[in-house]
């Protein structure tokens, strides 16, 4: 079952039509995938502590509906586990209407040698149960 986190959108994100700004949506997809992270003990802290961090690579939205000031925009994540990297498949959702699909996609890097490493086993295990 796909991650979901719900935001408000204030006036903040929006440009001078009222619409949400294009690159918001994709904080609101990090912030979305720091959630998701969070809840299975991957804080941006822990990251810290690793020998490896998952930088991101590839962020492709598609934009398929106004997105407003006020409206409650609800994000799903669902991860897809390559060797040494994720592409998260995500989605956004305003009253039940899709306003956006895409996906996000990182890659496990090691911290001294700033070369791809395989995606860790504990990782893969924490967040396969949202795929």
């Amino acid at each position: 079952m796909p991650f979901e986190h719900s935001w408000k959108i204030y006036a903040g994100d929006t440009d001078y039509s009222g619409r949400i700004y294009t690159p918001v949506v994709i904080d609101y997809v990090i912030m979305t995938l720091q959630e998701m992270r969070d809840t299975v003990g991957f804080s941006n802290q822990r990251f810290e502590n690793e020998s490896y961090y998952p930088p991101a690579r590839n962020v492709d939205i598609d934009y398929l509906d106004a997105i407003k000031t006020d409206d409650k925009l609800e994000i799903t994540v669902r991860p897809e586990f390559g060797t040494t990297s994720v592409t998260y498949h995500v989605a956004g959702y305003v009253s039940d209407a899709t306003v956006f699909e895409g996906s996000l996609t990182t890659v496990f890097i090691d911290k001294d040698s700033e070369r791809p490493i395989q995606i860790p086993d504990e990782y893969r295990e924490a967040m396969g149960k949202f795929s």
